[in-house]
């Protein structure tokens, strides 16, 4: 399905529209779903949210754009499954699905799982975008998307990793804030940690903290620090690097 007008483009932007092959949702007859009528396609979505959420309420009202455009013509339905981490089951949902056949037409992916999705078979290419339709995203989502130059999913959002500082430390330590045309080498990073240090260690503080969560915001966290550095966590032919990778200066 050719998918151009603002409308539509909802269904690619989720993440990618995907079945099994052979194998799909529950579909229901017209009139049993509110809003689902006699000639209209029904598709099926899930998202990995909560609809309370200001995330959810934006899927919600895309869902609810989309349907007041194509009325008559298609019905989308959407269902709310928080993800693991949530106290829901998003993946395990999905894990399931995929065993026994009941995919929606339409699933969020997290990023990371796109690729693992794509060489399984469980989402399947959008359709071909123009480099228009390409040039409104960041060129991370549509890197990110594809897998064997194949565009499987358009990110809805975008995150990255920052640091946030204390500025009455850096003032006591007489450290200046760079702006973003000017940022900090690495060997200035460190030398911002030393001063900072002398600082902190009075305080009974650190000169940065580096305490993250468990899962997957571990490495989310800390790859950049390995890239930065010309690490990686595999090694050419695709397999964790268990050489050691050390790369840390003073942090307190």
């Amino acid at each position: 399905m050719r998918m151009k007008r603002k409308g539509v483009l909802f269904v690619a932007s989720l993440s990618a529209a995907a079945v099994l092959a052979g194998c799909g949702p529950r579909q229901p007859a017209p009139g049993e779903v509110a809003g689902y009528d006699e000639g209209e396609q029904y598709l099926s979505i899930w998202v990995h949210s909560i609809e309370e959420t200001e995330e959810g309420q934006c899927y919600k009202e895309a869902v609810e754009s989309f349907n007041e455009a194509y009325d008559g013509t298609y019905f989308a339905d959407i269902e709310f499954i928080p993800r693991n981490d949530s106290g829901g089951g998003y993946s395990d949902k999905i894990n399931a699905s995929v065993m026994s056949g009941g995919l929606p037409d339409v699933l969020t992916v997290d990023g990371p799982n796109i690729a693992a999705y794509a060489e399984n078979g469980i989402i399947k290419p959008l359709a071909e975008l123009s480099e228009e339709e390409k040039s409104v995203y960041l060129e991370s989502i549509i890197e990110q998307g594809t897998y064997n130059n194949k565009l499987y999913a358009l990110g809805a959002m975008e995150s990255s990793v920052g640091l946030y500082y204390n500025k009455d430390i850096l003032k006591e330590a007489g450290v200046e804030i760079p702006d973003a045309d000017h940022p900090w080498t690495w060997t200035e990073f460190l030398t911002v940690l030393e001063k900072v240090k002398a600082v902190t260690d009075q305080k009974n503080g650190y000169a940065i903290d580096m305490t993250f969560p468990t899962g997957e915001a571990t490495i989310y966290y800390y790859a950049p620090f390995f890239w930065s550095n010309e690490g990686d966590f595999v090694d050419d032919s695709g397999r964790l690097d268990e050489r050691p990778q050390w790369f840390f200066g003073v942090w307190g």
